[in-house]
This record gives structure tokens, sequence and C-alpha cells, in this order.
């Protein structure tokens, strides 16, 4: 039976700067870059889910971009696949043998060019082996994602639940094979974006125009009720967004802590380290809870500061913020409750306009701009002595808006339309995916024998 997903809210105006009525600022293929994970993360893993990150060989693009549907060989039978009555485990998603014509030149031909290509664990065996090497280390369990983004909505073809949950080599291979939003990762990272000097649009023969990388983070199952999207603008926090367009009442008086977190968390880690002065960045805040309960539920890169910071703020039990991905300001980014037309004329006191040093250091306690670097910059957008005494006031009394879907809004209750619905296959796909990896393996099966004329 399949399971139900949330819905995913439509963006309020997830479009609207391709309006011509909005003046967008341009993003340029450098913005896209520093938001790829292997970016930023090394810079702020300390603040992120415990990940480690694999370089994709050119063979295992191919095999990501190709068509069908073909897995490892290298499978073990488990105890769950005792039942299994489809096909041997060794056979699985194997693809069948031509049917070649003896006395025909041109079949044979056909045939050499029809030839079955092996499969994962053959093809790139220490690539192979490198990702059953980091489930082990991660603890067995993982999520995956390319530069960017998660395969998301392929998780309707998991075998763990209708989540992104891996636990072996081909639950990652089958995401990535099934996944629009990481064929989009390989084909149109940099669409919309103009080249500049220090990042030229790629050759049409050199490749990608960027190194492609799987990432792998722990595995945990969060409480989508404490995930956040945040916007800065001009290096100020501006605004934050729950991503789950659900209606939960007990938000409101978390709301002070909330904001207190993710500020908490802007200020320390990205303010002046970000080379953007314009991104947005999601968090999750988790609940506070015991050692033993924190090693179940969530793993984090490094061991110091895991705790809480809340203890003096009685009655909000909340731990701090961690920093789940980074997106570009940019209109494919999607704004949930906001739309870009807001964001983009929200005023933001004593605007700070430049590029960070991207060494990310600070010396002397003084965070080096360099000015002129960012898009859309002018002399107008810097602030002077004069403004200074009128925005020191404005300054102290800016806070982000945290927006919070509200009890009476229609969108709350919306159920019929389960997220990523434009991406999920017919009832017999997912039946197929819900009974198991025998089950999968025989629509495989099937599959393959139609494509080859076999029925």
């Amino acid at each position: 039976m399949p399971v139900f997903e949330r819905p995913e809210q439509p963006a309020r105006d997830s479009t609207a700067a391709a309006d011509s009525n909005i003046s967008f600022p341009p993003v340029t293929r450098d913005h896209i870059l520093h938001c790829s994970y292997d970016y930023w993360f090394p810079k702020y893993r300390a603040s992120c889910i415990k990940s480690r990150i694999l370089k994709l060989p050119p063979a295992v693009i191919e095999y990501i971009k190709e068509d069908g549907i073909m897995l490892s060989s290298d499978n073990d039978p488990t105890a769950e696949d005792d039942d299994d009555d489809w096909e041997p485990t060794s056979t699985a998603y194997s693809r069948p043998p031509p049917v070649v014509e003896e006395d025909s030149d041109e079949d044979e031909d056909e045939a050499d060019a029809a030839a079955p290509k092996l499969p994962p664990n053959q093809r790139f065996p220490e690539f192979h082996q490198a990702i059953k090497d980091m489930i082990k280390e991660l603890g067995g369990e993982v999520a995956p994602k390319l530069n960017w983004s998660s395969p998301k909505d392929a998780a309707w073809i998991s075998p763990h639940q209708n989540t992104v949950k891996c636990t072996t080599p081909d639950d990652i291979y089958l995401l990535l094979k099934t996944s629009n939003f990481i064929s989009h990762d390989l084909e149109h990272a940099f669409d919309g974006t103009i080249a500049t000097a220090s990042s030229p649009a790629p050759d049409s023969n050199a490749g990608l125009g960027f190194e492609p990388v799987l990432v792998l983070r722990s595995f945990f199952t969060p409480q989508t009720s404490m995930e956040f999207r945040c916007f800065v603008k001009q290096r100020s926090l501006i605004a934050i967004t729950p991503r789950d367009p659900n209606y939960y009442e007990f938000l409101k008086k978390f709301r002070p802590a909330i904001i207190e977190r993710i500020e908490d968390l802007f200020e320390k880690t990205l303010r002046f380290t970000f080379p953007d002065g314009n991104f947005c960045f999601d968090v999750y805040i988790p609940e506070e809870r015991t050692e033993v309960q924190a090693a179940q539920d969530f793993t984090y890169d490094s061991d110091d500061d895991a705790g809480s910071e809340n203890e003096d703020d009685p009655g909000l039990s909340l731990g701090r913020a961690r920093l789940i991905d980074i997106n570009p300001w940019a209109p494919r980014t999607d704004t949930l409750l906001f739309d870009w037309g807001e964001l983009l004329d929200m005023h933001v006191p004593k605007p700070m306009i430049g590029v960070a040093d991207t060494s990310g250091k600070i010396e002397d306690g003084v965070v080096r701009l360099h000015l002129g670097g960012e898009s859309g910059a002018s002399e107008d957008d810097l602030s002077t002595d004069e403004d200074d005494e009128d925005e020191d006031e404005d300054e102290d009394d800016f806070a982000p808006e945290l927006r919070l879907v509200e009890k009476d809004d229609p969108s709350a209750y919306n159920f019929c339309s389960p997220a990523f619905s434009a991406h999920k296959l017919p009832k017999e796909v997912v039946d197929a995916g819900a009974s198991g990896d025998s089950g999968m393996r025989e629509f495989a099966r099937q599959w393959r024998e139609m494509e080859e004329g076999r029925r």
C-alpha cells in the first residue's frame, strides 16, 4: 500500500521573479557553485549532519544518465529475502542476453552495439566499494544527494518506506537513476545564470562545467515541523519560513527560541564567511534529548558542542540549529510562505555590500569584505557616516520575520496533493516497491523482458 506523503504547498510566487515587474539581480554561475555541498560543507561541517563526499567518476555519471535499471550483482541474501520466490538475488536487475540471428551480419552488428552492460559493482568496483565502506562508517543508514539536490522525488521507489534512507549501494543507485532532481543537477544546474570572468560558461565539449559529487549523510527521521528556510539579504537575516506547509499550534510558543537559534547559527557561522551577500539556507532545530536518544536519532559531524545551549532557557527544550543546505538567491529557490517580490523589497538597515574573504578568516576582529564583488551593487547601496547615526536605532530593532502557517489557512489542510506527485508513477509500480525487494526484482525483470521484445 502506498504511503501518503505530506502535501507540498506550491510556492506563493515561485515564478514571480520571472515577471517583468520584478527586478531580480543577475544570478551568476558562481552563485550556484557556492551552494554546492562540497563547496561549503568543509567550512561549516561542525554545524552540519555527519557527511561524507565522493567524487563521481565519468563512468558513474554515464550510468546514472543512461536508460534502464541495472543494479549490482553482488548482493547477499538477507533475512528479508527469505520469502523470495521471484528471482535469485544474484541475477537481480541483470539485462537478458540479446537474441541474435546467426546467419545475419547486420543482426550481429546490432547485437554487438546492444551488448549487455556490466552491473555497477563490475563497471566501477572501487567506487562501489567506497560507497559500502562509507555506509558502514556512517552507521549503516545514509541519505544520498548530489551537489545540490536530494532524490526526494524518487522516494516512492525506495524499499525503505517511502524515504531516501539507503543501506546498500543499490538503494542509492535506484534513487539516483529514478530522480528528476538528480537529472537536473547533472544537466541543468546553470540554467538561467550568466557567466563571469571567474566562472565562464564551459565549452560545449568540456563536460558539465563543475565537479559532480555524491554526498552521503547519516540518515535520521526529522520532526518536519522544525525544518525552516531562511533568507539572507545584504548579509542580514530577513525572513524565516517553515518548510512544512501544515499548521502546528505549538510553534507559536517556540517563536522566540526558533529565531534565537537560527540567528545564533547565522551570526556565528554564516554571515561573514559565505562568499555571497544574498543567499538562502535551510536548518533543522532538533528537540533537546538525552545523550542516548541523541545518538539514536541524530548524528552530528562534530563531537564538539553537540549538546544544547538552552539550559538557561526554561520551557523551551530546543537544541541548536543545524545547517542542512544552502540555496542560491534565485528564482529557482522556493520561497514557501513568502514571495520573491516582498523579499526583494524588504528594507535592510545598514546593508553590507561586497564579497567575503573566501578564506573565512577574521583578523583582529575585522571581517574583510571586497567591495563591488556582488552583481547589482552600486554606490547608492553603500552606507555613509551621515547614515550611520540614523540607522543605528533601526539596526538594533531589526529582527527577521518568522512567518508561520495560520490555523485558518486553507492550504494547511490540503492533504489531497502529496509532495512530488508530478514525479510519481502508476499504481503497479508503487505496489511493486511496497512489496519489498522481491517485488522490485520481478518488476525489473518484466520490464527488461518487455524492452527486449520477449513479451
